[in-house]
């Protein structure tokens, strides 16, 4: 608590001093308490006690000179897991800088940069974006060529790594994100593109090979050469459109394909060298009086898991965002638990599977309560060679074709004042596998419920 209440005194000190000359311009303080209290029960998921009560924090404030130029701090303290105040298990610190960035505007120009930690978005108009909906260090510039077109460009510093411990350089991964929207009345399309280096020592966000459960599954011993992690470049190519002049019917389609080709990996019968995944999304929607109908899935190829642990395709997934559900996906309110992933693999993308959802969405019979249900249907799409040392067992750091889940939701949200409200998340999945085996046991239902408090300043 020493530790916490100093930053809260440091944190008044910083407010106290910019309020003092707040003449000069505008600040204004940000503020965000999360409280959330979760049950669940995965079965052989023992990751985690089944009742959680976590906080997190964030705090900073924007101070706005003019309306060219501002400044943007955001810190974040947690989640911590009530009953403790040390480090995560992994020895990351949990006060951590979310945002830190300014914004100007080129002089005589409306043009926007800019510079720092930022949040970085791949367009998506169906369920998030599966493979960059995160915060990175970066430049960013955009601008409007008219009313209709607008243009983004970024450069990102995804990760920077001890070369080795002989000289003491860093290795790199850079990226750079090219996107557009074209908005009509009617409808709209964002094309975008993302395109990356990774030196040997950086991490690449490339699915499945830092992903170190899976490494524990897939030998990995035949990408590196001479000891040498390898290099690679990998590109993004996306697409995402809206059609709304049929409102209140509201059409959305996401598309992407991705390519990771490594540079200096060992020759092999069962290992290419170059990777390619894609990823296909439709959702559907109609706008009621009291609440929003959708119907709409969602199809990326698998893994092909072949012979000696070789296998075929990869996925860039740099940090996604994709919140299709609550428990299986990414749409829970804080996101703590080990409950919002894909067979408990931490995946929580849909990479490797297909799958349907139907929601109904903010439908209210109570003033200041709102509801959300849905169904969700997912299949893995990844293949196992029958002749492959891959275990059965294996099986729950990703879904194959003969796995397959459905998980039903229902969430309440209760505006409580102004700046609090609750929601409680209720979700179950039920678990199908089949080809299991001799001795092997279907994977586990999972329950989780979450009640989470949010105060926002």
């Amino acid at each position: 608590m020493k530790k916490l209440t100093t930053l809260v005194l440091a944190a008044g000190l910083v407010v106290s001093a910019f309020a003092g000359s707040a003449s000069a311009g505008e600040f204004k303080p940000v503020l965000q308490f999360a409280e959330e209290f979760s049950y669940g029960d995965a079965g052989t998921n023992d990751q985690l006690e089944n009742f959680n009560a976590v906080t997190r924090i964030r705090f900073g404030f924007d101070y706005v000179a003019s309306e060219d130029l501002s400044a943007t701090i955001l810190f974040q303290y947690g989640g911590y897991h009530w009953g403790t105040d040390e480090p995560n298990d992994d020895g990351e610190a949990k006060l951590k800088m979310r945002l830190a960035y300014i914004d100007w505007t080129l002089p005589n120009t409306d043009v926007k940069v800019r510079m720092g930690r930022q949040a970085v978005v791949a367009p998506s108009y169906a369920f998030g974006s599966p493979v960059l909906d995160s915060r990175a260090d970066a430049i960013s510039i955009n601008g409007n060529v008219n009313e209709n077109i607008s243009l983004g460009l970024a450069w990102m510093r995804a990760d920077r790594n001890i070369r080795d411990y002989a000289d003491y350089g860093f290795d790199t991964t850079d990226a750079l994100m090219l996107n557009a929207e074209f908005a009509y009345d009617g409808f709209k399309v964002a094309p975008w593109a993302v395109y990356a280096h990774k030196q040997r020592n950086a991490k690449s966000g490339i699915m499945p090979f830092e992903h170190k459960e899976v490494e524990e599954v897939i030998d990995l011993s035949d990408v590196t050469k001479n000891g040498l992690d390898p290099v690679a470049d990998l590109y993004i190519l996306g697409a995402s459109a809206e059609l709304n002049m049929f409102d209140p019917f509201v059409f959305a389609v996401d598309a992407l394909y991705s390519n990771v080709t490594y540079h200096n990996v060992q020759d092999s019968e069962y290992y290419d060298d170059s990777l390619d995944a894609y990823y296909v999304a439709a959702k559907g929607s109609y706008k009621f009086s009291n609440g929003v109908a959708s119907l709409g899935g969602w199809y990326s190829n698998g893994l092909e898991l072949r012979e000696n642990h070789k296998f075929d395709n990869a996925f860039v997934v740099l940090d996604g965002g994709f919140s299709a559900s609550s428990v299986l996906f990414d749409g829970n309110v804080v996101g703590s638990d080990d409950f919002t992933n894909v067979a408990n693999a931490g995946l929580d993308s849909p990479f490797g599977t297909w799958g349907l959802i139907a929601e109904y969405a903010g439908f209210s019979f109570v003033e200041n309560l709102s509801h959300t249900a849905r169904v969700l249907y997912v299949e893995g799409t990844s293949k196992v060679d029958k002749n492959s040392n891959f275990s059965l067992a294996d099986r729950k750091y990703f879904l194959t074709e003969d796995d397959s889940a459905i998980e039903i939701d229902f969430d309440t949200t209760y505006q409580i004042y102004k700046n609090l409200s609750a929601t409680l998340q209720l979700g179950y999945v039920f678990f199908d596998q089949s080809n299991l085996a001799a001795g092997e046991e279907e994977a586990d239902d999972i329950f989780r419920s979450a009640l989470t408090f949010v105060y926002k300043f």
